[in-house]
């Protein structure tokens, strides 16, 4: 039997406190708390119940905590035997600082559970996160700035759970039922759809039991896929050092290659602040660290790093970080920082070579300093940012924030507002607003065709309905109506656009809310006049397992697990933020990280105690010109150790057309 590890799930980007001084049922208008706790479904807020009817009917000594100690109630159904899942999270003001959401079982159809943590396993319950501990009762999930637990089942009786969040502000504690009824917002869409035609190929490629593996990123050169991902140690798959692992797969042999660095990071995987770029020789990782924003850059393929550039001034408060580079090898690298006064800024950096080799491939960047975007107002979390540049060197960042309204009735009012800044080449950044609606967003995307003041930009988004896409061709000066597609947690899109033989060919990627999350693709032969094509390119599995916890430990060694009853599930899916794509020629090279996790033994794991060449050639004139191709260096050549069937993480390359 497998043994469960607390679980890379990456959820960095929701931020709706929902704590309120004056209580269930308290006075209208009651002054928040500064401690943000809050419970969604897919992109939706779970709002409190109106009066709490739990804290009398369960044994709260037991847990630590006292009726006076209890400040929201929650009340959620699910049919009986049937997958549910919510998300408990909280954040800290500028995004840094220590953080915890911790999980305890409150009741188990009435009566007070006997034992410790293992109780929720038994009851069909499985809190998951990264960087977990137990302290008593509690499962505790850390972070910095930001901690989320995912709580998912299947149960055959009522549940009542206890929930508190932690942050530089104090605690706040809620309890939540999960009553056996009918259907709601935290049961998935139970969605089929046919598998692509169109893929060319599934690989495994590497496979990790470590608790830090995961937020791939990938990108192409040549004929190799080179991919960066966060990894642990595998001879202690719960130690809490973790590494910057570079992967390389090479397209023609199959053979996959990599190195590793250790990461320095305080983060345990809460936020995706590392990406990566690649253009022939040239591979360009950026990642953000206490110490600032770190480009590292290699112009061997990922052989060597030659050069390294940081920004200290970006350490602390910077967060999701991204890289794009052009046909002439500029780079353009974006991130967000909180300023002293809590608003948000969206920076730009830009780089370009300053030193080629015999063959016209560079040796050395220089970059500008940074700039400022786009600035949000207070009380605002950032998304991902999608950002491209056309063939003819303009640029494009698709950018989005969260803000938040505590409204008198104790509800939160959120809105997302998605943006677009658009630079021409040779020209200035303009702004335009793509729509607010009332979610919690998580990541935009964009794609590019043409260039110019004809650029055709489309943009995909997260609704609470699931994704849309607007389509602007006139360089995002105006947006078409939307288009919506996928079902209500639909997530995490990525849009691709070419024009074939005067077609718009349109795929989006997406991950959907079913049984697990699954990668599912939109595809439009053309975008302008056929119909979209729905495809589901990985299945997630839920079901029922049996054992008593005893399992045998990681090579063969005993761990000291508690007996557990034999009731429980085993999940596969993709991990949150789980996957990246990049378009080569007519085809999308995908990498994607899929988990499984048996309930019946995650509460039997270890948890940790709480406790310089020559000068640039000259240009000809002033327009944007593309490199050409240089002979490519050999890049990564250690070979990496083949995946096993039995670890937590599996990463694989999909190439479909």
């Amino acid at each position: 039997m497998r043994v469960v590890l607390s679980l890379l799930l990456v959820f960095g980007l929701l931020f709706v406190p929902a704590c309120s001084g004056g209580g269930p049922g308290g006075d209208e208008g009651a002054v928040l708390a500064a401690v943000p706790l809050l419970l969604s479904a897919g992109l939706i807020q779970i709002d409190p119940a109106d009066e709490d009817l739990l804290s009398a009917l369960v044994n709260l000594a037991r847990l630590g905590v006292t009726a006076k100690d209890i400040e929201l109630a929650y009340e959620l159904t699910t049919p009986a035997g049937v997958a549910f899942s919510f998300d408990v999270l909280t954040r800290e003001a500028g995004s840094t600082g220590p953080v915890r959401v911790s999980v305890a079982h409150a009741a188990d159809g009435g009566v007070v559970p006997i034992g410790g943590v293992e109780t929720l396993a038994g009851a069909g319950v499985v809190p998951s996160a990264t960087g977990t501990t137990t302290r008593g009762t509690w499962i505790d999930a850390r972070g910095d700035g930001f901690a989320r637990v995912t709580v998912r089942g299947a149960i055959q009786r009522d549940q009542v759970l206890a929930i508190q969040t932690g942050t530089g502000e104090g605690v706040c504690t809620a309890l939540v039922r999960v009553s056996v009824g009918a259907t709601s917002a935290i049961n998935p869409n139970q969605d089929v759809a046919a598998e692509y035609e169109g893929i060319q190929e599934r690989t495994a490629i590497y496979s990790s039991d470590s608790w830090l593996f995961g937020l791939p990123t990938a990108a192409v050169s040549g004929d190799r896929t080179s991919i960066v991902v966060y990894d642990g140690d595998h001879a202690n798959p719960h130690a809490p050092g973790r590494v910057e692992l570079r992967v390389q797969v090479d397209h023609t042999t199959g053979a996959v290659t990599g190195g590793a660095t250790e990461d320095v990071g305080t983060d345990s995987g809460n936020w995706r602040d590392h990406e990566i770029a690649a253009l022939f020789n040239v591979l360009a990782v950026v990642q953000l660290t206490p110490d600032g924003l770190v480009v590292r850059l290699s112009f061997d393929r990922g052989a060597t790093f030659g050069q390294e550039f940081s920004l200290p001034d970006a350490g602390g408060t910077g967060r999701l970080c991204q890289i794009a580079m052009a046909a002439d090898y500029s780079l353009a690298v974006s991130w967000w920082e909180t300023s002293s006064d809590g608003i948000g800024e969206l920076m730009l950096l830009e780089g370009r070579p300053s030193a080629f080799d015999a063959t016209n491939s560079p040796t050395a960047f220089t970059f500008d300093a940074p700039t400022t975007l786009h600035r949000t107002g207070p009380n605002a979390t950032p998304v991902i940012v999608g950002m491209a540049w056309s063939d003819g060197g303009d640029l494009v960042v698709g950018y989005g924030y969260t803000s938040f309204e505590s409204l008198p009735d104790r509800s939160w009012r959120t809105t997302t507002r998605y943006g677009c800044t658009v630079r021409l080449f040779g020209g200035a950044f303009r702004d335009s607003i793509v729509e607010e609606n009332e979610v919690v967003g998580r990541d935009p995307s964009v794609a590019l065709i043409g260039q110019g003041t004809s650029l055709r930009i489309l943009y995909a988004y997260e609704t609470g309905s699931g994704i849309r896409l607007r389509d602007s061709r006139d360089a995002g000066t105006t947006w078409s109506a939307p288009r919506d597609i996928g079902k209500p947690g639909a997530h995490l899109p990525t849009v691709f656009a070419r024009d074939l033989g005067g077609q718009t060919r349109v795929d989006v990627l997406y991950l959907a809310y079913t049984k697990g999350n699954e990668l599912w693709l939109t595809h439009w032969d053309d975008y302008d006049s056929t119909a979209p094509q729905d495809h589901r390119l990985t299945e997630a599995e839920f079901g029922d397992v049996t054992g008593d916890g005893s399992g045998d430990g990681r090579g063969g060694v005993p761990l000291p697990l508690v007996a557990v009853p034999a009731v429980g599930f085993k999940v596969t899916e993709i991990a949150w933020f789980g996957y990246d794509a990049v378009l080569v020629d007519d085809e999308i090279v995908v990498v994607y990280d899929e988990q499984t996790y048996d309930g019946v033994v995650f509460f039997g794991a270890p948890f940790f105690d709480d406790g310089a060449g020559s000068a640039a050639p000259s240009a000809e004139g002033d327009g944007f010109k593309a490199a050409d191709r240089p002979p490519l260096a050999a890049g990564l050549t250690e070979p990496l150790r083949a995946p096993n069937d039995g670890d937590l993480h599996t990463m694989y390359m999909l190439r479909i057309k």
